[in-house]
């Protein structure tokens, strides 16, 4: 099988970073293996110190002295003639895999021993072993039986799995009764891991698992290695579960938008399936304002029932998919206490927790996906590909976790997705407008150049075209398949007055008397977009407005670094799912309105009520707007303005309900040079001339 190629890595990739015969594995010093292990990490970017190098060699050690029979460390030759001693004890182990990938899933697994009719999935741990290791352990057998298609249909026949901690240095008190097996659908595994400390007891251990096994049928490593990813049934209907039953703050859906979202879902369902049908290669365009739904169509289209077995959603936007995460879980968990609930697609409530951890496996980080980190061999999963926030992939060269990219990554998608799928393959490119963030980032051009390099045919509507240059209009005009829908124009976010977006927009593209006159509608639908120049006001005035489960909360440039004297830090990044998603007594939550989101954190999702913290970062001045960035102890002007206008368009629309904006007051005493009272002044005033309306005191003061 090859491994698809990425950065410079050779053509054929294994999943394992090591693996070999056990005769050869035994034979090969230890401090060999860990050089390979580093080796193969250097080469995926993977930073390794001597604390890595140490434990790897430590664990190899480990599972050599099983067989040697002995704990202390001895010369090479020695220990060689010892494991040739040791081999007839425990002979039905025959193949070793270290560090193993999951690709896609986003693990990566210490050792797995391949025997005679067991599979051994074993973890290293240096001094201590905690609850949260052994759920570590369990998560991976679970994964190995839920998605590795060898691995499942070896334990249908029999195979048994046998999950193991192995403490390297220190006691730990090893496992004496030997564990009953778990309840369907995971039988064939033990029920909780086995326990030891150091080589002697895990030679004990694989001879005591050995002794329980119901078959003595094995996989050749070769065979195992090359094995396809594919989610069990069961595991596609506990997600298509999940999602039925989720309750994310991030994406809700009102009436007025909602026929538009699902035409558009219509019509992106038939233009895949006679993309399929015909064995076409197509990408299929959805654009959309802030907040329009886009993403709520993905995720329609990842998670259903006729398209959901072969569709996987994936997104550059990391933060959403925590959120996402961590939002499906708690919904899956909290059906699971109900009464109703009984066994919910063929699991046990006492298995929600790994069920819970697998079940999400069809939302994936884009740069996961990409080349040898997602686009493994065998991935039945992906034939369709909902990519959200398309617009953001970026240019040949940019350096992605760690490695310069050796092509656009428009283009490494396409050139993955025909490799793995030569038949057919369909992506649907979910574009926003006017929120290209980063550096880098190519915009919906990436796709149409990609699409003519790589011989792929477009569907895209007449409003998403028309976002394109002119030249390439004209390339595609003739050959492109035209949608009738493909572009959800109206916002769900800000749903009280839909004029939120147009506001937004006339703020940062001008002029001050549009956007006047778009709020006047807003005071008209009591939408007010307030301003203050003091940040205890504006917490006031959040914490009055949100009740019950609604959420208020900080949101900030990533450039303003001299909030700071607000107590505001935009590089601090606190855990995004827990932040959107804590209940408001929690510290850590939005609503304590203790700490600060950027841009990039919170693009793609809202709160109830924003409070936008406007730094000098994109300041005004006579010919307009002007973007900085701190530089030592001083603002310097920014040439990438544009990036600077799309970072303040995105914290401008990110509240549902309503927002006020807070510009600090400067330095007062005029001795620190980065908070001039004169530019912050400047930047209020605009804000004023474009219909925000000054808010000093909070109702509650009144």
């Amino acid at each position: 099988m090859n491994f698809e190629t990425h950065a410079g890595l050779p053509g054929d990739v294994s999943p394992a970073w090591y693996d070999a015969s056990r005769p050869d594995f035994l034979e090969d010093p230890s401090e060999r293996i860990a050089q390979k292990l580093a080796g193969r990490a250097a080469a995926e970017a993977f930073e390794t110190g001597p604390d890595q190098f140490n434990e790897w060699k430590e664990s190899v050690d480990v599972l050599k002295r099983p067989f040697e029979q002995w704990d202390s460390a001895g010369e090479a030759e020695e220990r060689v003639q010892l494991v040739r001693h040791a081999v007839a004890d425990v002979p039905d182990v025959a193949d070793v895999v270290l560090e193993f990938n999951f690709r896609r899933r986003g693990l990566r697994l210490d050792c797995v021993l391949l025997g005679k009719g067991a599979l051994f999935v074993v973890e290293f741990k240096r001094t201590k072993i905690t609850a949260a290791d052994r759920d570590q352990v369990m998560n991976y057998a679970i994964n190995l039986l839920e998605f590795h298609r060898v691995t499942r249909e070896w334990t249908e026949g029999g195979a048994i799995v046998v999950p193991v901690l192995v403490l390297t240095k220190g006691k730990v008190a090893a496992t004496t009764e030997f564990p009953d097996f778990a309840t369907p659908p995971w039988a064939a595994m033990l029920a909780t891991p086995l326990v030891c400390s150091g080589g002697t007891g895990l030679r004990e251990i694989l001879m005591r698992a050995l002794e329980r096994r119901i078959t003595t049928t094995s996989r050749s490593r070769a065979l195992w290695l090359a094995s396809s990813f594919a989610p069990s049934s069961s595991i596609v209907d506990a997600a298509l579960s999940l999602y039925g039953q989720h309750d994310v703050a991030a994406i809700e859906t009102h009436a007025a938008p909602k026929q538009a979202i699902d035409e558009n879902t219509e019509e992106i369902v038939n233009a895949i399936d006679a993309a399929l049908a015909a064995n076409e290669h197509r990408i299929i365009f959805l654009s959309g304002a802030p907040g329009s739904g886009k993403t709520l169509v993905g995720l329609n289209l990842a998670f259903s029932r006729k398209l959901g077995a072969q569709t996987v959603f994936v997104t550059g936007n990391a933060p959403l998919v925590e959120v996402l995460q961590v939002a499906l879980q708690a919904s899956y968990r909290l059906r699971g206490r109900s009464s109703a609930a009984g066994v919910i697609t063929g699991y046990p409530k006492k298995g929600f927790k790994p069920v819970v951890s697998a079940s999400t496996f069809k939302i994936v980080k884009a740069h996961q996906f990409l080349g040898k980190r997602g686009q493994a061999h065998g991935q039945e999963d992906g034939r369709v590909v909902v990519f959200d926030e398309a617009q953001r992939t970026y240019e040949m060269g940019r350096t992605v976790v760690g490695q310069k990219l050796e092509d656009h990554e428009a283009d490494l998608i396409l050139a993955a997705q025909r490799k793995q799928f030569p038949d057919t393959s369909v992506v649907v490119a979910l574009i926003g407008h006017n929120q290209a963030i980063n550096r880098g980032e190519l915009g919906m051009i990436a796709w149409f150049d990609a699409a003519e390099r790589q011989q792929w045919r477009v569907s895209v509507g007449d409003d998403t075209f028309a976002l394109l240059p002119e030249p390439a209009r004209e390339r595609w005009r003739a050959r492109r398949t035209r949608l009738q829908h493909g572009h959800l124009a109206q916002s769900m976010r800000f749903y009280r007055n839909d004029a939120i977006e147009r506001w937004a927009a006339a703020v940062i593209d001008g002029p001050a008397g549009n956007a006047a006159v778009i709020a006047q509608s807003l005071n008209a639908a009591e939408a007010t977009v307030w301003l203050t120049r003091d940040l205890e006001t504006a917490r006031r005035w959040a914490k009055a407005q949100a009740v019950g489960g609604q959420r208020s909360g900080l949101i900030a440039s990533g450039q303003a670094r001299r909030l700071a004297a607000h107590g505001l830090f935009v590089d601090f990044k606190p855990d995004i799912a827990t932040w959107m998603l804590g209940a408001s007594g929690d510290y850590r939550s939005s609503n304590a309105l203790e700490t600060v989101q950027n841009q990039y954190q919170v693009q793609g999702l809202e709160v109830d009520y924003a409070i936008v913290c406007w730094d000098l970062d994109l300041r005004r001045d006579q010919d307009g707007w002007v973007a900085r960035r701190v530089v030592g102890s001083a603002w310097q002007q920014d040439s990438a303005l544009d990036i600077a206008k799309n970072s303040y368009r995105v914290l401008l629309t990110r509240a549902r309900k309503g927002m006020i904006i807070f510009v600090p007051p400067g330095d007062l005493t005029e001795v620190d040079e980065t908070r001039p009272r004169l530019e912050y002044n400047q930047i209020a005033d605009y804000l004023l001339a474009c219909g925000a309306r000054r808010l000093e005191r909070s109702p509650a003061q009144r």
